[in-house]
């Protein structure tokens, strides 16, 4: 059966190389690649060579043009900084100058102590290992989204600045494995020339709070997500040659040779891609994926998912695309039956989101026809904000196994938006009937209805059914904060959406100011900006403990909706300020999230800067123009 990634995949075009890659890579590997592009490579072992880069969810690749073999290069883990740098490389023509997309990878490396004082005169002239944050010198603008970064000289001791949110130190793998890349030594050249730019930050696309299958009776903990099996050593450092060899490069399972071998240290490196396009979005796919990986490296730091991911990888079946396409279908099918009940239509959709999380094809097939959409949300609408069954007004019990199921649903269709923003089909579902998506936005922020509680005067003593009203007073509660938290992660991922747009990585048929517009519009909106700013305030004072990584990935995406409304919605924005003015002064501030949030998080460094950014938009008098 052929592979469906050729549908609905713009990354992906070259129909040459994708053969090649399906023909070269394990089956879960090319199905984890999500863009290539032609390009200029620059590096100690690649002098302007024309080459493909090929990114997947864990790993960059280069290959020949034409394709003869594949090696590994750079492992998303280990980035530093992906920056756009704008200048014009001496050693193009003319007209591609003009065009050229200068991509410069940072990225961390292990040497020998004793190889690196051998270089260290040489190196630490043409490529300092530290960017210093004291000199930096790159002009930022709030008013964007955090992707792009002006280069405002070429000088070799400008060459090595970057931004304070992007110097960040390379952060543990919770699934580490030796350093074995050769490291580049890379040279850049070319006069500076200014460009209008956006902060830089990794904030692409971006997931939603971990997740798990939610069992049919009340379950009050925080869910969790189930790690990708593909952060295996199945993927791990691998080269193919032209006879089709493999040379394994190292067990992504062993210990840090850091830690194993007291000779080795980290270095920073950079690799250098000029990419002659005015037009490829393969700079957002690199900051979509990286960021992607911070989230995953994040949650992976729980131990419940730690747990699950190492079970996951000790029962991997050999992968099969047919068998992944047949189950999607039989999936379908089933959710589809017309005498289907609660209990299995979340069955179902447990069923298909574990799929998902450990297959990323279920996710094209998801957005390949837009019924399965269409059908999730419209059942959503059953039940939020209010159930249509009247008998659920007053029944405790089903009322929770409501909201479970939304819940559930919720975060099925956060997982289908995460990291599928190549799938050109998504945008066409999406755009097909941007009533059904506009539904949801109303569901995600409106707060769900629930029976009322009962109150002590009502309370019998020595009564068992008083007793079993509490508890599910207790448990409606509780389920309407996850609801909140869940809505949080699916509204982070259509912002991503509409960002996308005007970034050109989407649809020009979407648009950040007039979806904020939109949601303006709507009465709920306040009361659901309200309860962000609270659960913000939960999360950085409720007590010293530190913040979960589920919590911390949630605050991410709480502070990054935050700033959406602060940057492109004048009425919110004065409303956050008007209103909240207590919260932020003496609840919301950096001191605070530097106490709660642990400094070995991946997702450390970009909450802090968008955690700035919002108090810097706090303060402002006026908002950001829309």
């Amino acid at each position: 059966m052929a592979s469906p990634a050729r549908s609905g995949f713009p990354g992906r075009t070259n129909s040459r190389l994708d053969a090649f890659l399906r023909r070269h890579l394990p089956p879960e590997v090319y199905d984890a690649v999500r863009a290539y592009e032609p390009c200029i490579v620059v590096s100690d072992a690649e002098k302007h060579a024309f080459k493909y880069v090929v990114l997947s969810d864990r790993l960059i690749y280069l290959t020949e043009n034409p394709p003869k073999s594949i090696r590994r290069v750079v492992a998303l883990r280990d980035v530093v900084a992906i920056d756009l740098i704008d200048d014009y490389p001496e050693f193009l023509s003319s007209p591609d100058r003009e065009i050229n997309q200068h991509i410069r990878i940072v990225y961390s490396s292990t040497i020998l102590k004793k190889e690196r004082r051998k270089s260290k005169g040489v190196g630490k002239f043409l490529f300092p290992a530290h960017h210093s944050n004291a000199n930096k010198k790159v002009k930022q603008e709030n008013t964007g989204p955090n992707f792009w970064r002006k280069k405002v000289s070429r000088s070799l001791n400008e060459s090595s600045l970057r931004s304070h949110q992007e110097n960040s130190t390379p952060f543990k793998d919770p699934t580490p494995h030796p350093s074995d890349l050769k490291e580049p030594s890379l040279v850049g050249q070319g006069a500076s020339r200014p460009l209008p730019t956006l902060s830089s930050c990794p904030s692409v696309a971006a997931t939603g709070p971990p997740a798990c299958p939610l069992p049919l009776t009340i379950n009050t903990k925080g869910s969790q997500e189930l790690p990708d099996p593909r952060d295996s050593p199945r993927e791990g450092s691998f080269r193919f040659d032209g006879n089709k060899s493999v040379s394994g490069l190292g067990d992504s399972l062993l210990a840090s040779p850091l830690h194993s071998c007291p000779s080795l240290e980290k270095e920073e490196s950079e690799l250098h891609l000029y990419i002659i396009s005015a037009t490829s979005s393969i700079f957002l796919h690199l900051k979509s994926s990286w960021n992607n990986y911070i989230i995953r490296a994040t949650l992976l730091q729980d131990p419940l998912c730690a747990s699950e991911h190492n079970d996951v990888i000790g029962n991997l079946k050999p992968y099969r695309s047919e068998e992944k396409i047949k189950h999607f279908c039989q999936l379908k099918s089933e959710l589809f039956l017309k005498d289907n009940t609660l209990r299995k239509i979340l069955c179902l959709i447990t069923e298909l989101r574990v799929a998902a999380q450990r297959n990323f094809i279920l996710k094209r097939l998801f957005w390949k026809t837009s019924e399965l959409f269409y059908f999730l949300v419209n059942t959503l609408h059953e039940y939020l904000p209010e159930s249509r069954d009247k008998c659920a007004l007053q029944n405790k019990s089903q009322r929770a196994e409501e909201l479970m199921a939304c819940i559930e649903i919720i975060q099925t269709l956060g997982l289908m938006f995460r990291e599928t923003e190549i799938e050109s089909s998504r945008l066409n579902t999406l755009a097909a009937k941007k009533g059904t998506l506009f539904n949801l936005l109303v569901i995600l922020i409106s707060k769900p209805k629930v029976p009322k509680p009962c109150s002590i005067s009502d309370a019998q003593p020595e009564a068992g059914p008083t007793s079993a009203e509490a508890f599910f007073d207790g448990q409606l509660q509780k389920l309407t904060l996850e609801y909140t938290d869940t809505a949080t992660a699916l509204l982070y991922e259509i912002l991503l959406v509409f960002q996308q747009g005007n970034l050109g990585l989407g649809s020009t048929k979407f648009a950040i100011s007039w979806m904020m517009s939109f949601l303006q519009s709507c009465p709920p909106i306040m009361a659901f900006v309200a309860r962000i700013v609270a659960g913000v305030v939960r999360g950085l004072s409720a007590s010293l403990q530190l913040l979960t990584p589920c919590q911390a990935v949630l605050l991410y995406q709480q502070f990054y909706i935050l700033r959406s409304c602060l940057q492109h919605s004048k009425a919110l924005a004065e409303y956050i300020r008007n209103d909240h003015q207590e919260e932020f002064r003496y609840f919301i501030h950096m001191p605070a999230l530097e106490k709660r949030l642990p400094g070995c998080y991946p997702i450390t460094e970009p909450t802090t800067q968008l955690c700035h950014e919002v108090l810097q938009l706090i303060e402002q008098k006026q908002c950001a123009k829309c």
